[in-house]
């Protein structure tokens, strides 16, 4: 009796089991993770994690890095995510995971860092043995650098300034990259390994890998190319018109003649060996990069026609797991704030970063990363709790109830600007101003006021910043309607000028809207926080809380769902896979906002685009 019914289960079990998953991978900085769905229903099925600093302690590591406090160095050795990749297989395989049924894969991974692989590593990648696990027959032999820069790494400030004087100045380079020079950027970590840490080693690399192609390289058993998008992030790809910008890659090589002084002829060698360590990069697109390894097919059960799907950065990822149209906007109101947005408008800033999109051919994804988040919200919070003698720190009724009765403005034309912190957007020291503005001299007057308006001021000052810097990005910016636009030009007129980073702002950027905007990370949960961001952006297509996890694993198994589908049947808009199959009812939740607040704010751009010309450097 007792087997009958453990057969009637196991025979239960086996029915619910989809024969067409697929996986997604997220390698990120303290986590490898793979979440799997159902192909066409998009339906979770199961998801598994590893945690590096728990279940890997013994690299000694803290928080997945290793980090030099003297040098600003931060680091993750390789052989981590090698182990990590069987240690994750292996927790599925005791969950009697169906890999059999996998169709395909793809993923994302932390942006910007790179893997230097060795002259064996094709030979060691394509003869893996399943008797033996993945690290005793990689690492090291497959790797000239045993460790590989970390995102969060702060070492390369002399090839900082190198790159963005090549360039000939910080907006140059954003030009041509997408974004100025930064610390944890690929092109400048890899001239920091030609030139000042091993030019040996690096000399003897082979290829070159984000971690990204890192990954998919070890899924197929050969080294795959760069995706891209992902390769927009390393400062060295001119990205409109497709291909390495030579001048930047000779300083990446370190073989510049007036950086470097090195000859011509060191020079063209230079430049086409790293051409070769980094190869073409992997078009956006749905094609398959590879199938399975057969490592993994003979040890885990894997069908042998499992496709690999080209892998790229989670920001990228991120845009994936939503269904994120051109003109579409994604506000991430974590510890700090970082807005996404998808346009066909190639706006490079050097306060802004721009990658191709993943999935859209002659699509954008752009970034915006401010570090005044959460932290400047809750330190108005703090204040006013203890004024009131609140004393939960996660209760924030008495804030919201402020929040929801407030005019714009405070009804009287003020504004403060709160940065704890050094900001990146405006680039300017840590400072608070509160200032109202007087029409008819059209200048600014220094103000006091209760916490109560701070209340107020610090979420439209932030939701105000992430207007005045979208604008020029929609691409149906010209698309309005007479009697909004003729209230506009009437508001602007009591303000000088509108610019924002150093670029002054045309009409149609100031009377654009954002077609639908979606919130997500802590405080995305806070309605009346949402809602007041809502008033200020003026989505035309509605506001919309997102209550995801695990997007950046799940943005890759969508595009692997994606990718097939367009393989195997008949290739489709990105957009419109999405939209149909997206499970809006289970993630989604709407928030109602007064649309006729938008223009009342335009005073508010007005307001925050002078009172950022005062701001200390």
């Amino acid at each position: 009796m007792v087997t009958k019914e453990i057969q009637n289960r196991d025979s239960a079990l086996t029915e619910s089991v989809p024969n067409d998953l697929y996986l997604g991978f997220d390698l990120s900085t303290q986590q490898l993770k793979i979440t799997s769905f159902e192909g066409r229903s998009l339906t979770h099925f199961k998801t598994y994690r590893v945690d590096f600093d728990e279940e890997l302690s013994v690299y000694g590591i803290n928080n997945g890095v290793y980090v030099n406090e003297e040098t600003g160095e931060i680091n993750a050795p390789v052989a981590m995510w090698v182990e990590a990749l069987d240690l994750i297989f292996s927790k599925m395989q005791k969950d009697k995971f169906p890999f059999g049924n996998v169709k395909g894969m793809s993923g994302s991974c932390q942006q910007h860092g790179s893997v230097y692989w060795s002259k064996d590593a094709p030979d060691l990648l394509s003869s893996l043995s399943p008797s033996k696990d993945l690290k005793s027959q990689l690492c090291p032999k497959a790797f000239t650098f045993e460790k590989s820069p970390n995102w969060q790494d702060h070492s390369t400030g002399e090839e900082l300034e190198i790159f963005e004087r090549k360039a000939g100045s910080p907006e140059n380079l954003s030009k041509i990259t997408g974004s100025r020079a930064h610390y944890r950027f690929t092109g400048s970590q890899i001239r920091k390994l030609a030139k000042r840490v091993n030019p040996e080693l690096y000399k003897e690399t082979y290829r070159i890998s984000l971690i990204s192609s890192f990954l998919s390289s070890l899924l197929c058993g050969k080294i795959t190319k760069i995706e891209e998008s992902d390769g927009c992030g390393m400062n060295i790809y001119d990205i409109q018109n497709s291909r390495y910008d030579e001048d930047l890659l000779a300083v990446t090589a370190a073989v510049d003649p007036e950086i470097d002084g090195a000859t011509e002829h060191e020079r063209q060698e230079g430049v086409a060996r790293l051409k070769d360590k980094l190869q073409d990069l992997e078009p956006v697109g749905f094609r398959s990069i590879g199938t399975i390894s057969a490592y993994f097919v003979e040890k885990y059960g894997f069908s042998e026609d499992g496709k690999v799907f080209s892998f790229t950065g989670d920001n990228l990822a991120t845009i994936l797991s939503l269904p994120l149209h051109n003109d579409d906007i994604l506000v991430s109101l974590g510890t700090s704030t970082t807005v996404l947005l998808v346009t066909e408008t190639y706006w490079p800033n050097s306060n802004y970063h721009v990658f191709k999109h993943p999935t859209v051919p002659g699509s954008y994804m752009v970034m915006l990363c401010y570090v005044n988040g959460a932290l400047a919200r809750n330190q108005i919070k703090a204040s006013l709790d203890k004024k009131y003698n609140l004393s939960d720190p996660n209760d924030w009724t008495k804030f919201n109830e402020i929040l929801d009765k407030s005019k714009p403005l405070h009804g009287k034309e003020e504004l403060g600007v709160y940065f704890p912190k050094g900001e990146i957007i405006p680039n300017c020291v840590a400072q608070t101003k509160r200032f109202s503005y007087d029409a008819k001299s059209k200048k600014l007057v220094t103000a006091n006021w209760d916490i109560e308006d701070d209340v107020v001021s610090i979420v439209e000052s932030q939701a105000l910043s992430c207007r005045l810097r979208s604008g020029p990005l929609y691409h149906g910016s010209d698309e309005t309607d007479q009697e909004e636009e003729s209230e506009v030009i009437q508001r602007l007129s009591n303000f000088p000028k509108i610019s924002a980073d150093g670029k002054d702002q045309r009409l149609p950027d100031l009377i654009s809207h954002p077609k639908k905007a979606f919130y997500v990370g802590g405080a995305s949960q806070n309605v009346s926080i949402v809602r007041k961001f809502s008033e200020v952006l003026g989505a035309k297509e509605g506001n919309y809380q997102i209550n995801l996890g695990d997007a950046c694993a799940i943005g890759g198994a969508f595009k692997a769902v994606w990718s097939d589908l367009c393989e195997t049947e008949k290739a489709i808009p990105y957009s419109d896979f999405l939209r149909k199959n997206f499970h809006w009812k289970e993630n989604v939740k709407q928030v109602e906002a007064d649309s006729s607040l938008w223009l009342q704010y335009v005073d508010g751009v007005g307001i925050l685009s002078e009172i950022e010309q005062t701001l200390e450097k």
